[in-house]
């Protein structure tokens, strides 16, 4: 098992802890930390959640399960999502090679899933959380001097924080944002 990084929060600990099993339910995905199939991270509101399934695509998905993003990487062999700790969140194939990459990079950042609906990395290096032993929410994060770096296009986003927003591209590659 990975042990935390001396100062890192301990609720990316705890989120990371809740992704080793079966069943999953967290709010971030904390850098160094990975996604299996069928695993889920749901927003705060528990109104979406992002799965990687097990035919290799990577989606965001209301409660209702109505697909709002995917990385249309079907039939890629993808088996792993990992918020890397270069600050990359990748799908690797099961060799390990990379299918899908969201081509953000930095240290401090977190992945998740928005209430509005969007997959998120966040760049927590200023975040303050309130209480470090609770789970972080995105919007939690972004109260508490979070900063946006990538989100992924999503039908309808209305997003409150899409100022900070980096570009994306229309398959969902990220653009880093300069710090």
């Amino acid at each position: 098992m990975k042990t935390p990084i001396k100062g890192r929060p301990a609720a990316v600990l705890v989120a990371a802890l809740l992704l080793a099993s079966s069943g999953l339910h967290a709010e971030v995905l904390g850098a160094g930390y990975s996604m299996h199939p069928g695993q889920h991270l749901y927003s705060g509101n528990k109104q979406h959640f992002a799965m990687l399934q097990a035919d290799g695509n990577f989606a965001v998905y209301t409660a209702s399960g109505r697909t709002t993003w995917a990385t249309g990487t079907a039939g890629s062999g993808a088996v792993k999502a990992t918020m890397q700790r270069d600050g990359n969140f990748v799908l690797h194939d099961a060799a390990g090679n990379a299918v899908w990459k969201s081509g953000t990079r930095g240290r401090h950042r977190m992945f998740g899933v928005a209430n509005w609906g969007s997959a998120v990395i966040l760049n927590a290096r200023k975040w303050k959380p309130w209480n470090k032993s609770a789970e972080p929410f995105v919007e939690d994060v972004l109260k508490r001097r979070g900063k946006l770096d990538w989100q992924s296009p999503s039908s309808g986003s209305t997003a409150p924080h899409r100022r900070a927003a980096a570009n994306v591209d229309q398959k969902g590659k990220g653009k880093v944002r300069k710090p």
